[in-house]
């Protein structure tokens, strides 16, 4: 599968008042209840300064409207890809670590409580053959898990530069959904 994004497009939030929500995205809708765990190989010929694409998850509204999200995959930052993960809720963090690739595997997985169900934290890892390396906790993803969940993948090309029409290609691999 693959994702073309033009720019301006990313998904983003930040105070006072920006919220940016305009990046292409395949999402399939599930009950949040029964989400285990996502996975993808993400890959691109990534040159522009914040060049994107990975996983995507859109979690249920809060009581005011605000729609919570995250993205984790390769992020093209300082001039290098970069496992990126940003989180939203009222307002989006951002992580990076280093990657000496342009494409990788990727996985998000809701945590298992020792056998006893499942918890209200999402991790996040960087899969590498068989090792999988914890990169990230989102301790808040399904504190709130009645309603359906939206996941795939999404590309952004926040960065306008040259030829506005010269579109992102993003190429994803071997999905999972479970």
């Amino acid at each position: 599968m693959k994702l073309s994004a033009k720019a301006p497009t990313d998904y983003w939030r930040k105070p006072p008042s920006l919220d940016v929500d305009s990046a292409p995205k395949s999402l399939q809708t599930i009950p949040a209840k029964s989400f285990t765990r996502a996975r993808v190989t993400v890959s691109a010929s990534w040159t522009r300064l914040y060049d994107q694409g990975g996983l995507f998850i859109l979690f249920p509204q809060s009581a005011e409207g605000k729609q919570f999200w995250l993205k984790t995959g390769i992020e093209f930052y300082n001039n290098q890809p970069n496992l990126s993960t940003v989180a939203a809720r009222e307002w989006a963090d951002w992580s990076l670590l280093p990657l000496s690739s342009n494409s990788i595997t990727v996985e998000i997985e809701r945590e298992n409580k020792d056998g006893m169900g499942k918890g209200p934290s999402l991790w996040i890892y960087l899969v590498e053959g068989n090792k999988r390396t914890a990169v990230r906790e989102v301790t808040w993803a399904f504190e709130k898990d009645d309603d359906d969940i939206q996941v795939g993948v999404y590309a952004a090309r926040p960065t306008v530069e040259g030829d506005a029409e010269d579109a992102l290609e993003v190429s994803f691999e071997d999905f999972v959904l479970e």
